[in-house]
């Protein structure tokens, strides 16, 4: 019997793994870590141990799947040749790092204080599924996942290059939520979780093929980054004002419409970006976004008749 099948199917110990001289990697595009999902974790599993078993892959297998790892300690790169001494978290990234960090803490504590909990693992069970479609539905359906670590997911699985897709990534790395970012790229919020799930699993949309509207959406968001805080940018109402300035335009008139818009945020005051960021909704009256939409409104005439 070799190494694997006698470790299939058993739930294992960091311990017993160490034993043969196996370590923990991770994917290098997977998401990034959230301290506060961390810390809960930490308490969690100090009061209470491991719950469930964490679920591992053969590191050759996702490196022949043609995806990246890295030591999970160390962050290094890890080729073909030394993946036999790894294996690959599928999830519960933030649960070892919570272990990790509670193995460090212990440093500093009383043994009656330490933590003494183990880290337990097991082998995926079904190993008829591509690794791409297995990060997906472990992520997706047994861990939900936030809108912003789709797009990162299915960069990491894409061979193809997809500028939309980058565009989209490097947004909602910044924070922007995913819909936000899909209408700065598209003017639509096409670019669903569901698109960026089955990019994961292989199977890529025409939409994050299409790039037509792409330079279009990244002037605009660099002409109204340069006097806008990146909070009014993230935020669906400055994105969705645009999109409704360029709906009504005939079609003959969209592409002035947009150099316009491009021209005006990029003469935009400091006074009037001020008032844009500080608007407030009011009890029992006009709400933000009604607010900040009327101020845009009375701004752009204010520079179509200059």
């Amino acid at each position: 019997m070799n190494e694997k099948s006698e470790l299939a199917l058993k739930v294992l110990t960091l311990a017993v793994l160490a034993s043969k001289g196996i370590k923990i990697a991770r994917l290098s595009g997977n998401r990034n870590f959230d301290e506060k999902v961390v810390k809960a974790k930490m308490k969690s599993m100090k009061a209470n141990g491991m719950l469930v078993p964490a679920i591992i892959l053969d590191a050759m297998k996702v490196i022949e799947a043609g995806l990246e790892i890295v030591d999970f300690e160390t962050g290094e790169i890890i080729s073909a040749a030394d993946a036999a001494r790894y294996v690959v978290l599928a999830d519960a990234n933030h649960r070892y790092k919570a272990h990790l960090n509670l193995l460090e803490a212990n440093k500093d504590l009383k043994d009656e204080e330490k933590y003494k909990g183990e880290f337990y693992l097991i082998y995926a069970l079904n190993e008829e599924i591509t690794v791409s479609r297995m990060f997906s539905e472990i992520n997706i359906c047994t861990n939900p996942w936030k809108g912003g670590d789709f797009p990162k997911g299915a960069k990491m699985a894409c061979k193809e290059e997809l500028p939309l897709l980058d565009f989209i990534v490097k947004l909602t790395e910044e924070g922007y939520p995913l819909p936000t970012a899909s209408k700065w790229g598209t003017f639509k919020a096409s670019i669903t979780k569901e698109i960026m799930a089955d990019a994961m699993a292989g199977k890529i949309s025409d939409k994050l093929r299409k790039t037509n509207g792409l330079e279009r959406g990244e002037n605009l968001l660099k002409a109204a980054a340069k006097h806008l805080s990146k909070e009014v940018l993230k935020s669906r109402t400055l994105v969705d004002w645009v999109i409704n300035k360029y709906d009504e335009a005939d079609d003959e008139q969209k592409v002035s419409v947009i150099g316009n818009l491009v021209d005006f945020f990029s003469s935009l005051s400091k006074e009037k970006a001020e008032q844009i960021e500080k608007a407030k909704g009011q009890r029992g009256g006009d709400t933000k976004e009604t607010i900040i939409n009327r101020l845009l409104n009375k701004f752009y005439e204010q520079f179509k008749q200059s």
